[in-house]
Protein backbone atom coordinates (compact mmCIF):
# COMPACT_ATOMS: atom_id res chain seq x y z
CA UNK A 1 0.00 0.00 0.00
CA UNK A 2 1.36 3.10 -0.95
CA UNK A 3 0.30 6.69 0.90
CA UNK A 4 1.18 10.02 1.56
CA UNK A 5 0.60 11.43 5.37
CA UNK A 6 -0.81 15.05 4.79
CA UNK A 7 0.31 17.81 7.38
CA UNK A 8 -2.16 20.35 6.96
CA UNK A 9 -5.48 22.12 8.32
CA UNK A 10 -8.55 20.47 8.24
CA UNK A 11 -9.80 23.21 6.32
CA UNK A 12 -7.87 22.22 3.43
CA UNK A 13 -7.93 18.74 3.69
CA UNK A 14 -10.26 17.51 1.12
CA UNK A 15 -9.31 19.73 -1.61
CA UNK A 16 -6.15 18.86 -0.77
CA UNK A 17 -6.21 15.19 -0.97
CA UNK A 18 -8.27 15.67 -4.08
CA UNK A 19 -5.83 16.91 -6.09
CA UNK A 20 -3.66 13.70 -4.86
CA UNK A 21 -6.07 11.63 -6.15
CA UNK A 22 -6.62 13.12 -9.28
CA UNK A 23 -3.06 12.17 -10.71
CA UNK A 24 -3.09 8.46 -8.68
CA UNK A 25 -6.42 7.17 -7.66
CA UNK A 26 -5.15 4.42 -6.04
CA UNK A 27 -2.95 6.39 -3.10
CA UNK A 28 -3.89 6.70 -0.09
CA UNK A 29 -4.19 9.78 1.80
CA UNK A 30 -3.92 9.83 4.85
CA UNK A 31 -4.13 12.98 7.68
CA UNK A 32 -2.00 13.85 10.77
CA UNK A 33 -3.02 16.52 13.05
CA UNK A 34 -0.48 16.31 15.82
CA UNK A 35 3.00 14.92 15.77
CA UNK A 36 1.66 12.18 18.24
CA UNK A 37 -0.53 11.53 14.70
CA UNK A 38 2.57 11.47 12.60
CA UNK A 39 4.61 9.24 14.80
CA UNK A 40 1.32 6.45 14.65
CA UNK A 41 1.10 6.62 11.71
CA UNK A 42 4.91 5.97 10.56
CA UNK A 43 4.76 3.20 12.89
CA UNK A 44 2.26 1.06 11.20
CA UNK A 45 4.36 1.48 8.08
CA UNK A 46 7.03 3.46 7.05
CA UNK A 47 7.99 1.83 3.92
CA UNK A 48 6.23 3.31 0.67
CA UNK A 49 5.14 6.70 2.48
CA UNK A 50 5.40 9.87 1.83
CA UNK A 51 5.08 12.91 4.46
CA UNK A 52 4.14 16.16 3.00
CA UNK A 53 3.56 18.78 5.09
CA UNK A 54 1.13 22.16 3.37
CA UNK A 55 0.32 24.75 5.59
CA UNK A 56 1.42 23.73 9.26
CA UNK A 57 3.50 24.20 11.65
CA UNK A 58 4.34 21.15 13.12
CA UNK A 59 8.00 19.95 12.74
CA UNK A 60 8.67 16.26 11.73
CA UNK A 61 11.48 15.15 13.78
CA UNK A 62 15.10 13.61 12.25
CA UNK A 63 14.30 10.00 13.60
CA UNK A 64 10.68 10.20 11.83
CA UNK A 65 12.42 11.43 8.64
CA UNK A 66 15.39 8.65 8.67
CA UNK A 67 12.57 5.87 9.25
CA UNK A 68 11.03 7.03 5.57
CA UNK A 69 11.85 4.93 2.48
CA UNK A 70 11.63 8.80 0.52
CA UNK A 71 12.30 12.26 1.04
CA UNK A 72 9.42 13.74 3.02
CA UNK A 73 8.42 17.31 1.29
CA UNK A 74 7.60 21.05 3.08
CA UNK A 75 5.49 23.97 1.24
CA UNK A 76 6.97 26.70 2.69
CA UNK A 77 5.01 30.19 2.08
CA UNK A 78 8.16 32.20 1.36
CA UNK A 79 11.36 32.06 -0.88
CA UNK A 80 14.68 30.93 -0.18
CA UNK A 81 15.76 34.60 1.76
CA UNK A 82 12.74 33.87 4.38
CA UNK A 83 12.84 30.68 6.25
CA UNK A 84 11.18 30.20 9.60
CA UNK A 85 8.18 31.66 10.35
CA UNK A 86 5.89 34.05 9.09
CA UNK A 87 8.04 34.84 5.74
CA UNK A 88 5.36 37.21 4.47
CA UNK A 89 5.68 39.52 7.84
CA UNK A 90 9.41 39.98 7.74
CA UNK A 91 9.52 40.44 4.19
CA UNK A 92 6.77 43.22 4.44
CA UNK A 93 8.59 45.37 7.02
CA UNK A 94 11.97 44.74 5.18
CA UNK A 95 9.77 46.12 2.18
CA UNK A 96 10.88 43.45 0.11
CA UNK A 97 9.86 43.89 -3.51
CA UNK A 98 10.23 40.56 -4.34
CA UNK A 99 8.62 37.09 -2.77
CA UNK A 100 7.80 33.95 -3.18
CA UNK A 101 7.33 30.03 -2.25
CA UNK A 102 9.38 27.21 -1.82
CA UNK A 103 8.95 23.26 -2.26
CA UNK A 104 11.77 21.41 -0.47
CA UNK A 105 12.43 18.27 0.99
CA UNK A 106 11.98 18.01 5.06
CA UNK A 107 15.85 17.95 7.09
CA UNK A 108 16.25 17.68 11.00
CA UNK A 109 16.76 21.43 10.97
CA UNK A 110 13.18 23.74 10.16
CA UNK A 111 13.63 24.92 6.38
CA UNK A 112 16.77 23.69 5.25
CA UNK A 113 15.85 20.72 2.73
CA UNK A 114 17.45 20.71 -0.34
CA UNK A 115 15.23 22.93 -2.97
CA UNK A 116 12.98 21.16 -5.53
CA UNK A 117 10.90 24.30 -6.68
CA UNK A 118 11.08 27.97 -6.23
CA UNK A 119 8.54 30.17 -7.35
CA UNK A 120 8.86 34.00 -7.37
CA UNK A 121 6.21 37.08 -7.63
CA UNK A 122 6.72 41.39 -7.21
CA UNK A 123 5.02 42.26 -4.27
CA UNK A 124 2.96 45.86 -5.39
CA UNK A 125 4.05 48.52 -2.91
CA UNK A 126 0.18 48.82 -1.83
CA UNK A 127 -0.22 45.52 -0.80
CA UNK A 128 -0.58 44.59 2.63
CA UNK A 129 -0.17 41.34 4.51
CA UNK A 130 -3.47 40.04 3.58
CA UNK A 131 -3.03 40.23 -0.31
CA UNK A 132 0.51 39.02 0.00
CA UNK A 133 -0.59 35.65 1.64
CA UNK A 134 -3.64 35.60 -0.66
CA UNK A 135 -0.80 35.62 -3.57
CA UNK A 136 1.48 33.46 -1.40
CA UNK A 137 -1.54 30.95 -0.85
CA UNK A 138 -2.46 30.70 -4.36
CA UNK A 139 0.81 30.38 -5.46
CA UNK A 140 1.32 27.22 -3.16
CA UNK A 141 -2.22 25.89 -4.52
CA UNK A 142 -0.62 25.88 -8.37
CA UNK A 143 2.77 24.64 -7.19
CA UNK A 144 0.99 21.48 -5.41
CA UNK A 145 -0.67 20.78 -8.62
CA UNK A 146 2.14 21.05 -10.91
CA UNK A 147 4.01 18.56 -8.51
CA UNK A 148 1.48 16.25 -7.37
CA UNK A 149 2.01 13.95 -9.78
CA UNK A 150 6.08 13.61 -8.63
CA UNK A 151 4.92 13.57 -5.18
CA UNK A 152 2.59 10.84 -5.80
CA UNK A 153 5.41 8.45 -7.19
CA UNK A 154 6.43 7.64 -3.66
CA UNK A 155 9.24 5.46 -4.30
CA UNK A 156 11.02 8.56 -6.96
CA UNK A 157 12.70 11.65 -4.85
CA UNK A 158 11.97 14.96 -6.68
CA UNK A 159 14.73 16.61 -8.62
CA UNK A 160 16.47 19.13 -6.46
CA UNK A 161 17.73 22.59 -7.91
CA UNK A 162 20.42 24.69 -7.61
CA UNK A 163 18.62 26.83 -5.27
CA UNK A 164 20.07 27.35 -1.63
CA UNK A 165 18.48 29.30 1.08
CA UNK A 166 20.20 32.50 2.28
CA UNK A 167 17.93 34.06 4.48
CA UNK A 168 18.50 33.86 8.45
CA UNK A 169 16.00 31.52 10.11
CA UNK A 170 13.33 33.70 11.36
CA UNK A 171 12.08 32.44 14.95
CA UNK A 172 8.70 33.02 16.90
CA UNK A 173 10.76 35.38 19.68
CA UNK A 174 11.84 37.64 16.54
CA UNK A 175 8.05 37.97 15.12
CA UNK A 176 6.58 38.78 18.87
CA UNK A 177 9.52 41.19 19.26
CA UNK A 178 8.14 43.14 15.66
CA UNK A 179 4.31 42.66 17.11
CA UNK A 180 5.37 44.96 20.17
CA UNK A 181 5.79 48.22 20.12
CA UNK A 182 7.89 50.67 22.07
CA UNK A 183 7.10 53.20 24.12
CA UNK A 184 8.89 55.66 20.99
CA UNK A 185 7.61 54.45 17.81
CA UNK A 186 6.93 56.68 15.59
CA UNK A 187 4.55 57.22 13.06
CA UNK A 188 6.67 55.89 10.23
CA UNK A 189 7.53 53.04 12.16
CA UNK A 190 4.10 52.09 13.35
CA UNK A 191 2.40 52.01 9.67
CA UNK A 192 5.83 49.83 8.63
CA UNK A 193 4.72 47.34 11.06
CA UNK A 194 1.03 47.82 10.47
CA UNK A 195 1.49 46.89 6.95
CA UNK A 196 3.64 43.85 7.95
CA UNK A 197 1.57 42.63 10.91
CA UNK A 198 -2.02 43.72 10.25
CA UNK A 199 -5.03 42.40 12.45
CA UNK A 200 -5.71 38.76 12.91
CA UNK A 201 -5.59 35.90 15.24
CA UNK A 202 -1.90 35.31 15.26
CA UNK A 203 -0.59 39.10 13.89
CA UNK A 204 -1.53 41.65 16.33
CA UNK A 205 0.44 44.67 17.66
CA UNK A 206 0.71 45.32 21.22
CA UNK A 207 1.91 47.62 23.31
CA UNK A 208 2.78 48.06 27.30
CA UNK A 209 1.29 51.42 29.11
CA UNK A 210 0.68 52.01 33.16
CA UNK A 211 2.32 48.19 33.46
CA UNK A 212 -0.88 47.14 31.58
CA UNK A 213 -0.44 45.47 26.98
CA UNK A 214 -3.09 46.62 24.88
CA UNK A 215 -3.48 44.83 21.86
CA UNK A 216 -4.75 46.54 18.58
CA UNK A 217 -7.54 44.56 17.77
CA UNK A 218 -10.57 46.66 15.52
CA UNK A 219 -14.08 45.47 15.15
CA UNK A 220 -13.66 44.13 11.87
CA UNK A 221 -14.22 40.69 9.71
CA UNK A 222 -10.54 38.70 9.93
CA UNK A 223 -10.29 36.85 6.61
CA UNK A 224 -7.11 35.17 7.68
CA UNK A 225 -6.96 32.30 9.59
CA UNK A 226 -4.31 30.45 12.00
CA UNK A 227 -0.92 30.05 9.83
CA UNK A 228 -1.31 33.40 7.84
CA UNK A 229 -3.73 31.51 5.06
CA UNK A 230 -6.61 33.24 4.04
CA UNK A 231 -10.05 31.92 4.29
CA UNK A 232 -11.00 31.60 0.67
CA UNK A 233 -11.76 27.90 -0.67
CA UNK A 234 -8.88 25.97 -1.86
CA UNK A 235 -8.89 25.79 -5.70
CA UNK A 236 -9.73 22.13 -6.81
CA UNK A 237 -8.47 20.23 -9.62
Amino acid sequence: MRRIILITQREFASALAQKFQSVAPDLRIEFAWSLEEIVHAVDQQSKYTRIISFGSDIIVPADILNRLTSPAYNFHPGPPAYPGIFPSVFALYDRAAQFGITLHEMAPRIDSGAIVAVDTFSIPKEWDRLQLDTATFNSLQDLLSRTAPQLAHIDEPLPTTSNTWTGALRTRKEFEDLCHLPENTSESEFARRYRAIGEGPEHVLTMTRFGRVFRLMNIRNSAVVRGGQPTSALKTP
